[in-house]
């Protein structure tokens, strides 16, 4: 009789299991994306920013990015190593790689082709060509279409007749080389000419918006990892003002003041426009670093990973990057 009891009383606890076990919400890690703003030489900090982020173990299923943000989103996203990234800074005999990328400015400060003299308003619209960066990520790029990347990489441009904001990568514009987008996405307005894509020309992304967030969210994507250099600097208690520190810091410095708060507005409309999505915005105090000085590489990326593990941490503390059962669910992309 005592096996029979268990063996009545023991279906109805197996059924019940199977009922709540059935039931259960299934949990979900959060997908992850990495927003890059510009910055030139400053944006070798975003290295620092994602080196924090393998350090706690954070992956991204998405990466948008604009000029500076645009080249690391590019390399990384296809699996370029940031010590790989890094070599290129490095010291000539501290250099471990011989076919690392080097962005410097020589790779960006290109001479008039042939055919912009013939064009005198054109020749006349900037004061470089940047077709010598978009040969150095051809080369460098594992793949250079953004159909064969399989993390989605999207990056900005604007058209410079007036048509607005310019996405490539998939579900945009995907049928354009990186390479070609990422150079278009550096034109900085009077430094360089505009980069043509077919019969367009494109700008810097960032005169449109500092950050497209907006473009990770529509990936479907439960936390925003912003790494912006905007930060102006904040000079200290008896230390020389900016003001007397020369027009180049003077114009960093307006630099910073505009695009940061341009910044800050943009993220707290992205807050209250998708109040399900974290956004994390890391902001590294970059100090007085100009966006032409490459030479203080080191300085840059601790800054960078310094700023981006305090922020972090304190995220993955307050659970942001625990798989839950209240995520949206997403149909990928």
């Amino acid at each position: 009789m005592g096996l029979s009891f268990f063996a009545v009383t023991s279906r109805p606890c197996a059924i019940l299991l199977h009922i709540v076990t059935h039931n259960s919400p299934k949990l979900r890690s959060p997908r992850i994306a990495f927003v890059g703003s510009g910055g030139a030489a400053r944006g070798i900090a975003h290295l620092g920013v994602l080196k924090a982020c393998e350090e706690l173990g954070i992956q991204f299923d998405t990466f948008v990015g604009a000029s500076a943000g645009a080249i690391v989103g590019a390399l990384y996203a296809q699996g370029v190593s940031l010590d790989r990234l890094l070599d290129g800074y490095r010291l000539p005999w501290r250099r471990k790689y011989d076919d690392a990328i080097r962005i410097h400015a020589s790779n960006f400060f290109g001479a008039p082709r042939l055919e912009d003299f013939l064009r005198p308003g054109y020749l006349l619209s900037g004061a470089f060509n940047i077709d010598k960066l978009e040969r150095t990520l051809r080369g460098h790029l594992p793949r250079n279409d953004f159909r064969k990347v399989d993390a989605t990489v999207l990056v900005t441009a604007v058209d410079v007749d007036g048509r607005g904001r310019v996405v490539f990568g998939k579900g945009y514009d995907e049928r354009t080389p990186i390479s070609q987008a990422v150079a278009a996405s550096c034109c900085i307005p009077g430094l360089f000419r505009p980069y043509k894509i077919g019969d367009r020309y494109h700008l810097d992304g960032e005169l449109v918006r500092t950050l497209s967030a907006d473009l990770a969210v529509e990936q479907g994507v439960d936390v925003v990892i912003v790494s912006n250099i905007y930060r102006q600097a904040t000079t200290k208690a008896g230390e020389r003002s900016i003001a007397e520190s020369g027009a180049l810091s003077v114009l960093t410095q307006s630099l910073n003041i505009v695009l940061s708060e341009k910044e800050r507005r943009g993220l707290d409309l992205y807050a209250r426009t998708y109040p399900k999505v974290t956004f994390i915005n890391i902001s590294p105090d970059i100090g007085r670093f100009g966006y032409l000085n490459r030479y203080n590489a080191r300085g840059l990326v601790m800054r960078g990973y310094r700023e981006a593990l305090r922020e972090l941490a304190a995220a993955k503390d307050r659970g942001v990057f625990e798989p839950r059962a209240d995520l949206k669910l997403v149909s990928g992309g």
